[in-house]
């Protein structure tokens, strides 16, 4: 009932109308008091309610009757104290209003008036009591679930604001009404940005489609994206999801490229389980074992590797992959057929984001063929093939050892060097046949005058070394030169022919020498050619060749003038197309013409250099002028192909290498890929870790590198796999015996073979016939220097349009 209604049922109550038919009309209960809060009358529905007739009522407290209360309301007392205090003569304008919640858990609303006579004096007062139980219900829980809406739209916002997958709301336009933090990232702009903006993606069904997508910096990106058509805001609109499938995509391509490379590797791969069980094989590994997957599943990973190795090889295997992730070397499998092949072999562990071992990965390389060349080279450079005797590497070994022997024992130890004096006429007038049959009678006389525990090497073509461990004292290394002598005085008889033969003997002694194994034999060789140039029989090292040696610190001495005098220059000696004889690079070669001694070889001042520590200076000397050069062939337009310097073991091991070289690079200007770094093999006997750091450092900033004098170091092969090496020279000593030597011949295509095996270029050094050219091609090689091209001349005399026009 509205306020004015009942407003008309108090005027009635006044005396104005019938105020009991107004106020029975009316839900709300209601009922009249005196001044002493006694009930006067009531309508019908608070008769109801209060459960007495209005006989009982009339005169009755209120409070005792309905709601049943302690006393008066308070806002009903403090309303009728102020109406008996003063007079009103407008009426009835005092309300008082007061909300009422019962131990029945009903809620009234009591609202009293008061109604005064015409002069504003008080008669009664008047109450409304209206239940607002169920409303003041509704009101609470309208308030609770607008809160629980209020609470799960900001945990919706919360839970589209950290999706990683894009959310978009589109209207019918295809205006964005609502864009999450991820969806607007893939646009490369932020979510108020998004807003309002059309951005033109197609809208389909609901199954994922797949579109590119370019964000405002211009990146591409891959997007999958579904569609649902959803109310927002009472309106129609679609609610899109967008997924970055970018990265996965480029997975799947990855993964599709990988299954490619797996397939067609020429290596053999196996994948195993975390419990090192085979769960695939590629098609290599069938080709190299003989083995199809589906025999091989299951298996343990080294099942073609068990039958060669004990379980201590294996378990070291194990060791190291469960301790680093990683292993590497060399394994001999058995194929199904039974035959073996010798596995280059890398196993690494693959992990999960959690750092967890979940699968095995093996590749290996058949490298029986490079095995095979190998075990070829190791016995040919390790002996004579002619004599069958040690050759110079494994002479140089056993005299190191024995160096090291003789320092925890007594006695003497004697070097011996012999030269055959005319064996170059024999084979001059006599042919090498006879020569080498010769050689083969000599070896084998002197090995009978020998002791067991002596050693007896062919050293060169017409030298031969003996190693005396264990000799009472000086006298003994004498008798044994005697032996020797006394030996050969004797005719040879070779396919019927008397042939003399005279010797030149050198000694050298330990430890009367206190010197190492190398200058052993060099003292041994100097006494050799002493005895030579006396035409004595044989000489022990004296005096006399330290005399020699201090000549040669006053080369020393001179040669540190010259370089701080600029005195040296640089030669250079073309690399050729055997074939076509066109220029494919140069070397660069030290020279040293003395205003005094004429022009001294490199093979008397580079020694001296190494002794007295000018080696590295004179190496960055030659470097830098070669380089220099090298950039002004290029300004005036002639790709000359390759720079060849050579770098010594001291320049090897400097710890700026790299930053040297450089520097140099740079300032001369000349790009790395035209230097190419030659290096003796020796310098891999036992190469530094930081020395091979180095070397493929600079081969990473484009420089090559090649093995010098490749042949004559005592190194193992192992090292041209684990190198970074481009080019393979064959020493010139091997050249020198082409064609005519069998056994040089078979050295030198060992060499082209294992080069071509293993990648390599090969050129030959010391080409100096037409024989050697056409023996060289004929073996495989392609590349060659030497006197039949040109000698090393000077810059001023390379007549490049000559050599880079050559056919």
């Amino acid at each position: 009932m509205h306020y004015s209604a009942f407003q008309d049922s108090i005027n009635c109550a006044s005396g104005e109308c019938d105020w009991r038919a107004a106020i029975d009309a009316i839900d709300p209960l209601v009922f009249i008091h005196d001044e002493n809060y006694r009930i006067i009358d009531a309508n019908q529905a608070y008769i109801e309610r209060s459960g007495l007739s209005r006989e009982e009522l009339v005169g009755l407290p209120y409070w005792q009757a309905y709601p049943r209360l302690e006393g008066p309301l308070p806002s009903c007392r403090e309303g009728l104290e102020r109406a008996l205090e003063s007079a009103d003569a407008d009426g009835c304008k005092s309300e008082s209003v007061e909300e009422l919640k019962l131990d029945s858990g009903e809620v009234i609303v009591s609202r009293s008036f008061v109604v005064r006579d015409g002069d504003g004096n008080y008669i009664h007062s008047v109450h409304l009591l209206e239940d607002v139980t169920e409303s003041r219900w509704l009101s609470r829980e309208n308030a609770r679930i607008a809160a629980t809406l209020r609470e799960r739209e900001s945990q919706l916002n919360q839970l589209f604001a950290n999706m990683t997958e894009g959310v978009l709301v589109v209207d019918d336009e295809g205006r964005v009404a609502y864009a999450n933090p991820a969806a607007a990232h893939l646009f490369a702009r932020s979510s108020e940005e998004v807003i309002g903006e059309v951005l033109g993606l197609p809208v389909g069904g609901p199954d994922a489609q797949e579109i590119d997508l370019r964000t405002a910096s211009g990146e591409a990106r891959t997007v999958e994206m579904r569609i649902r058509d959803v109310q927002w805001h009472a309106s129609p609109a679609h609610l899109l999801n967008l997924r970055d499938v970018t990265e996965r995509k480029r997975v799947e391509d990855d993964l599709r490229q990988a299954a490619i490379v797996f397939d067609e590797a020429h290596e053999g791969i196996v994948i195993a389980d975390a419990d090192k069980n085979v769960i695939a094989v590629n098609r290599a590994y069938s080709d190299i074992t003989g083995y199809s997957r589906q025999e091989v599943e299951g298996k343990p990973w080294n099942f073609v590797f068990s039958g060669f190795h004990d379980e201590a090889t294996y378990a070291a295997v194990c060791d190291s992959v469960d301790r680093y992730g990683y292993w590497t070397g060399e394994l001999w499998g058995e194929c199904r057929d039974g035959s073996s092949f010798a596995g280059l072999v890398t196993i690494r562990d693959i992990r999960d984001e959690l750092d967890r071992r979940t699968h095995y990965l093996a590749v290996f390389s058949d490298i029986s063929r490079i095995k095979e060349y190998q075990s070829q080279l190791e016995r040919l450079m390790h002996a004579d093939p002619l004599t069958g005797l040690p050759n110079r590497l494994l002479f140089r070994d056993r005299l190191e050892q024995a160096v090291v022997g003789m320092q925890r024992s007594s006695g003497v130890l004697a070097v011996i060097s012999i030269d055959i004096n005319d064996l170059k006429s024999i084979n001059f007038s006599m042919g090498h046949v006879m020569g080498d049959s010769l050689l083969q009678s000599l070896s084998q006389r002197l090995q009978e005058v020998l002791r067991p525990e002596d050693t007896i090497a062919r050293l060169g073509g017409d030298e031969f070394g003996i190693l005396c461990p264990g000799l009472v004292d000086v006298d003994e290394a004498a008798a044994t030169a005697e032996r020797i002598s006394e030996a050969v005085r004797q005719p040879f008889f070779v396919s019927g022919e008397e042939l003399h033969v005279y010797l030149s003997i050198g000694l050298s002694t330990y430890p009367d020498q206190n010197v190492n194994a190398g200058e052993l034999l060099e003292q041994a060789s100097a006494a050799m050619a002493q005895a030579k140039s006396e035409a004595v029989t044989y000489r022990f090292y004296s005096q006399e060749l330290t005399e020699m040696a201090r000549e040669r610190v006053q080369l020393g001495s001179e040669l540190r003038h010259a370089l701080e005098e600029d005195g040296l220059t640089v030669h250079y000696q073309p690399q050729v197309d055997l074939i076509s004889g066109r220029w494919i690079g140069l070397e660069a070669l030290a020279r040293w013409p003395h205003a005094e001694r004429g022009w001294v070889s490199p093979g008397r001042f580079i020694p001296v250099a190494e002794r007295v520590g000018l080696v590295v200076r004179i190496g960055d000397w030659v470097f830098e002028r070669a380089c220099s050069d090298a950039r002004k062939w290029l300004d005036a337009g002639y790709d000359f192909g390759k720079l060849g310097v050579n770098f010594a073991a001291p320049e090897l091991a400097s710890p700026d290498l790299v930053p040297k070289v450089l520097d140099v690079l740079e300032r001369t200007g000349l790009p790395p890929r035209y230097v190419e770094m030659e290096i003796t093999e020796s310098l891999f006997v036992d190469p530094h870790a930081e020395t091979i750091d180095s070397l493929q450092e600079l081969r990473r900033q484009g420089l090559s590198v090649a093995i010098d004098d490749f042949g004559t170091g005592y190194s193992a092969l192992s090292y041209l796999r684990d190198l970074p090496i481009d080019r393979l020279k064959i020493d010139r000593s091997f050249v020198d015996g082409l064609p005519e030597e069998s056994r040089v011949t078979a050295i030198t295509r060992a060499i082209i073979g294992l080069g071509d095996s293993l990648g390599f270029e090969v050129i030959a050094e010391g080409v100096e016939t037409e024989r050697q050219r056409k023996t060289l091609i004929e073996e495989g090689c392609r590349q060659g220097q030497g006197y039949l091209f040109s000698r090393p001349c000077p810059v001023e005399k390379l007549d490049f349009s000559a050599g880079l026009g050559a056919d």
